[in-house]
């Protein structure tokens, strides 16, 4: 596996040009502070700065996205009104990313004032605060979580994540163009990225296109197909979570397979451990039947039960049996 990589710098500018090519959709309107765009934005992490409006600036995480709810904005309008504008001239010097208020609510002109002052981008949302911080917070996690690169291939199984593997030519391609006729669905070819992202239950992997040229599998023989066009939308996702890999490889009589599957192969990526099956690839071997039997094999380990070791139990019960027989 490569190395780890990270996602570039994200600008204001290149993040609002982002969320609205996602799914993930922010609803953001721009309507100050144009004059600090180019301001980057570090971390995935998001801070509401109540204290901070009051003048109290301990432990202030102004490096971070600011949110402004309807409690903080009518704050604002109290300042304005009380005509206590040093406070917020104090607050909007912080060298702040972006600031956002949700709720749609009006913005008082003295604010933009300030903002465009300050080069502080300051946006809006119709969006309610805890629903705006939950996607923006999906959105940040996602974009500065480490990834890495792999040659391969990706497609869900039952629901799982499989990376094919296999130097070029052992047929990748026409194993997964196999798993889609037989009903599975295609996330990419040739080039996967495979990013660690935080859940709740702590670390997980998900593959995605390592490139955004579209659905496209390529068959050699016959040339580049369109999945989506072939197979139908419904064929296609655009992630899932790593849940196993395999690694195609020509046969080899000198080598020693594993026959029984009592013991599990891994491989580390990003220091998370993900199952690892060699399949061997000879003349008249169904290689996407056994790629859908792995992965099979995979869900019901999971939920608790392993064939070998019912297998290598029964015999272990008949030559006890055996012995006491003799």
């Amino acid at each position: 596996m490569q190395e780890e990589m990270t996602s570039p710098k994200l600008t204001v500018i290149d993040f609002l040009k982002r969320i609205k090519n996602n799914d993930n959709d922010l609803k953001l309107e721009l309507i100050a502070g144009e004059g600090g765009l180019s301001r980057e934005i570090l971390t995935e992490e998001i801070n509401r700065p109540g204290l901070a409006l009051a003048d109290f600036y301990e432990h202030f995480a102004y490096n971070r996205v600011q949110v402004l709810g309807r409690g903080e904005v009518a704050y604002i309008n109290k300042l304005i009104k009380e005509d206590k504008i040093e406070l917020l001239e104090k607050f909007f010097s912080y060298k702040m990313p972006l600031c956002i208020i949700t709720y749609g609510v009006e913005v008082n002109k003295v604010l933009i004032n300030i903002c465009n002052k300050h080069n502080v981008p300051l946006c809006r949302t119709k969006l309610p605060t805890r629903e705006f911080i939950s996607l923006l917070s999906v959105f940040l996690a996602d974009y500065f979580s480490p990834f890495i690169l792999v040659h391969g291939d990706f497609v869900s199984i039952y629901n799982i994540g499989v990376l094919i593997t296999g130097k070029s030519g052992i047929g990748k391609s026409e194993a997964v163009l196999g798993l889609i006729e037989r009903g599975h669905r295609f996330i990419c070819d040739d080039l996967v990225k495979i990013k660690k992202v935080r859940k709740a239950k702590g670390f997980e992997l998900y593959g995605e296109p390592g490139a955004n040229y579209g659905p496209f599998l390529e068959i050699r023989g016959i040339g580049i197909i369109n999945v989506s066009n072939f197979f139908g939308e419904g064929r296609v996702l655009k992630s899932e979570k790593l849940d196993l890999i395999v690694d195609l490889h020509e046969w080899d009589s000198t080598y020693e397979y594993d026959r029984l599957g009592l013991e599990e192969k891994y491989e580390n990526i990003l220091g998370i451990n993900v199952t690892k099956k060699q399949i061997p690839v000879s003349p008249g071997r169904n290689i996407s039947l056994l790629i859908e039997v792995a992965a099979y094999r995979e869900i019901m380990l999971k939920a608790g039960y392993n064939s070998a070791m019912e297998l290598n139990k029964k015999i272990m019960e008949f030559l006890k049996k055996s012995k006491e027989l003799v």
